[in-house]
């Protein structure tokens, strides 16, 4: 029942984050009529500021000593925060300007720092074992992807019955008003029922001393670029969804029900990774799935006008892999976290989580920021009916340039040095000390 309530919190974060990846920048392009290097730039720029606030967020939080505990105060705090700048951004006023969604989506991100920081941080101290962290990230992923599946199931059940909750306004309404009900009543469960360790070393070095130990653990770093060219990977090619469900395909109503098959491969592919990660070494399962990946994405060079179900059953086997990059990265951090916490003598996991955080972030700013200014200077234009080399380069761009960045995080992947025996070593002179 815990483990329930602390990963519930999980699902109205993700069903408010789907659209700002998926379906903000086609909805203030293509509906409010902001130019594409503009939302691009916006999106990116905004992103730089957590830079500032996810190291300052994970510091507090380490230091933080409530009657509550060090992390809940923070989560609370983050509620109303993110739900004001849902309504903002999700319901904009008539005359939505540049600035309106740079404010508004720096609030947001903002919101979503109080949140995230001391939530995944919380979620690393629920339980000290290896393959016991697998399980608790795979409870939270599902309960996100959950929350994901509702934000594209209900606009794409709503356009099947009613016609109306395709186009990216339809949708972004629709998931707003959900995530407004359901942010504070799934928040509060795990405010209320889950606790906190409380018998941790508190954090005494300063910010920069810490992050200096930080970059010093190897494995770290090797796993946070890891994940940061697989979810650049990613990241290149969201903001493009559905631009090309809309010009290649030709169906500007079909993108709730193709992006449901990736979000339903990674939800049948999360139990699969748990348990695969809990008979093997974690890396080996991410390696794996980055091959998946890597493998399906150039598939979609070939899909042309009526191919929805080709696209949706595409995206469906990138989810599987997808699956796993949600759960195992973030259990391995958990890992890496014990290893600074035996070379610093301090529980420091929400300056980890911060530093993760911000390079998650900041590869989704890049993402943004990258591929609609280089689509548009490619030549492709939402408002036009485009030319074969133009729809080409929308193509081209959503299915090779992932792989390049698939192939550099496994290569990074393979050879991971903490293994599942190599933890144990770690947790048995943690408890030595």
């Amino acid at each position: 029942a815990k483990l329930l309530s602390y990963s519930a919190a999980e699902l109205p974060m993700s069903m408010a984050s789907t659209p700002v990846s998926l379906f903000i920048p086609a909805f203030y392009t293509q509906d409010l009529g902001l130019g594409m290097a503009a939302v691009g730039g916006i999106l990116m720029l905004s992103r730089f500021w957590d830079v500032v606030t996810d190291p300052v967020i994970g510091y507090l939080s380490d230091r933080t000593n409530t009657r509550i505990g060090r992390r809940k105060p923070w989560i609370i705090a983050s509620v109303p925060i993110v739900m004001i700048a849902i309504y903002h951004l999700f319901f904009p006023p008539e005359g939505a300007d540049e600035i309106f969604l740079l404010i508004w989506i720096m609030v947001l991100w903002f919101g979503w720092t109080l949140f995230n920081i001391p939530y995944f941080a919380w979620g690393a101290e629920l339980s000290p074992m290896y393959t016991e962290r697998t399980r608790v990230t795979g409870w939270r992923t599902t309960a996100g992807l959950l929350g994901t599946l509702l934000a594209i199931a209900i606009p794409a059940a709503s356009q099947e019955l009613f016609g109306w909750g395709g186009r990216s306004g339809e949708m972004i309404y629709m998931i707003g008003v959900a995530a407004l009900v359901l942010t504070p009543l799934l928040v509060a469960p795990a405010v209320a029922r889950v606790p906190e360790k409380n018998d941790f070393v508190p954090a005494q070095k300063n910010i920069i001393d810490g992050l200096k130990i930080m970059w010093g653990n190897g494995p770290f770093r090797r796993l946070l670029f890891a994940f940061v060219f697989s979810s650049l990977a990613v990241a290149l090619s969201a903001p493009l969804f559905v631009l090309f469900i809309s010009h290649v395909i030709e169906d500007p109503t079909a993108a709730p029900r193709v992006v449901l098959g990736y979000y339903g491969g990674s939800l049948i592919g999360i139990p699969f990774w748990v348990w695969l990660a809990e008979k093997t070494d974690k890396h080996i399962t991410w390696l794996f799935s980055i091959t998946l990946m890597g493998v399906m994405f150039p598939q979609f060079l070939w899909l042309g006008p009526g191919d929805t179900w080709l696209a949706a059953f595409f995206l469906f086997v990138v989810g599987l892999g997808g699956g796993n990059m949600a759960v195992v990265p973030t259990s391995m951090k958990a890992d890496v976290i014990d290893l600074d916490g035996l070379e610093s003598g301090e529980d420091r996991a929400g300056l980890f989580f911060a530093a993760w955080s911000t390079a998650t972030k900041m590869v989704g700013a890049l993402g943004v920021g990258i591929s609609l200014p280089a689509l548009a200077y490619l030549g492709f234009d939402p408002t036009i009916v485009n030319s074969p080399e133009q729809l080409f380069s929308l193509r081209a761009w959503f299915a090779l340039v992932p792989v390049l960045f698939y192939l550099l995080s496994a290569y990074l992947v393979i050879g991971y040095p903490i293994t599942k025996a190599r933890h144990t070593e770690i947790r048995a002179q943690l408890a030595n000390r």
